[in-house]
This record gives structure tokens, C-alpha cells and sequence, in this order.
């Protein structure tokens, strides 16, 4: 059946990739609870940097991008926040 409008197809685009994010944000979490990254993060009174964070989770340093990557989903799902530091601010 083709859709009526272009609105519907937009409607249907839209429900599409909120399904796929779903899955996507589902085996972040998993990831993340599996390499305990809140207890890390926790560890370091709730902020980190990736490095430290990745020296915490034993990972070698060539998995940091694939780190980098879950955090950022992660991050962009709304699990985690992420702070900027002021370089060379007073």
C-alpha cells in the first residue's frame, strides 16, 4: 500500500528510525553494564575523561574509539552527560 502524502511517509520514516534507535540504545546499555562504566565513572565522582575511564575498564588503548563511539550513544540517548572542560580558563 503506498502512503497518501508525503507527511505519511515522513510519519513512517520517522517511527522507522525510532525502532532501529531503540535497538541501538538497547545493546549500548548492555555494553555499558557489562564493562561496568557507571562504576567506573562512579569511582571518579561522577565525571571521567575517556582515558581514564578506559584505564579504569582494563581496555587496551586501541578499543578507546570503539569507547569513544558507545559513550556517545550513549550520551546522545540520554544515559550519560557530556562535560567540556574549559581549557585555560581561569
Amino acid at each position: 500500500m503506498a502512503l497518501a502524502n508525503s507527511d505519511g511517509q515522513l510519519d513512517a520514516q520517522v517511527e522507522l528510525y525510532r525502532n532501529a534507535f531503540a535497538v541501538v540504545k538497547s545493546m549500548a546499555l548492555k555494553s555499558a553494564l557489562d564493562l561496568r562504566i557507571a562504576d567506573a565513572i562512579d569511582h571518579h565522582g561522577g565525571a571521567t575523561t575517556l582515558a581514564q575511564l578506559a584505564a579504569d575498564l582494563m581496555l587496551h588503548p586501541s578499543k578507546i574509539p570503539c569507547l569513544r563511539r558507545l559513550m556517545r550513544t550513549l550520551a546522545v540517548s540520554g544515559v550519560f552527560t557530556v562535560q567540556h572542560s574549559a581549557v585555560g580558563a581561569a
